[in-house]
């Protein structure tokens, strides 16, 4: 009995840091959440690395990852090359001025001629988008076929800031 009690509080120590209490348990009751998604003020960043081979190209990918949470951010998806970073997302993290662009400019400084970002700030949406079926944890933010249109417009080694 005290094996269980202590299983279910680091389940919600753990998920706490990234879904309110309430998902917690709704998540731990019914196995899914269907609350409607969360208003925030979302810091974004989508870039895209590029190397001479995919194990460079995952190594690379890695990197940026480390480089991303060390700044404070969420890494809400690696897709190949395409990575997807955002600050604001969380409901237990705060976004503290400047780290966007304190990230922007470490990623300009390690990776220089071999990214190409995108960033910006919008009012957007987090939460859970899917189904019980299949489920992630992210954020949609206006016009974001138009910032993934940006990023692909851009040579490697550019670096554009989006404005809504």
């Amino acid at each position: 009995m005290i094996w269980t009690f202590l299983k279910k509080r680091r389940l919600r120590q753990t998920f706490e840091k990234y879904i309110t209490p309430e998902s917690v348990d709704s998540v731990r009751q019914n196995g899914s959440q269907r609350r409607p998604l969360t208003e925030a003020r979302i810091d974004f960043i989508l870039l895209f690395v590029r190397g001479e081979s995919p194990a460079e190209i995952s190594e690379r990918v890695g990197k940026v990852a480390d480089l991303a949470v060390r700044h404070g951010a969420v890494v809400h998806d690696l897709v190949g090359a395409l990575v997807i970073v955002a600050f604001g997302t969380l409901p237990a993290s705060s976004v503290e001025s400047g780290n966007r662009l304190s990230l922007v400019d470490a990623l300009r400084g390690q990776f220089d001629r071999d990214i190409k970002i995108v960033h910006g700030v919008a009012d957007g949406h987090c939460g859970n988008f899917g189904n019980e079926n299949r489920m992630s944890y992210s954020f949609l933010v206006p016009r974001f076929d138009a910032i993934l249109g940006a990023l692909s417009r851009l040579d490697f080694g550019q670096i554009e800031e989006f404005w809504e």
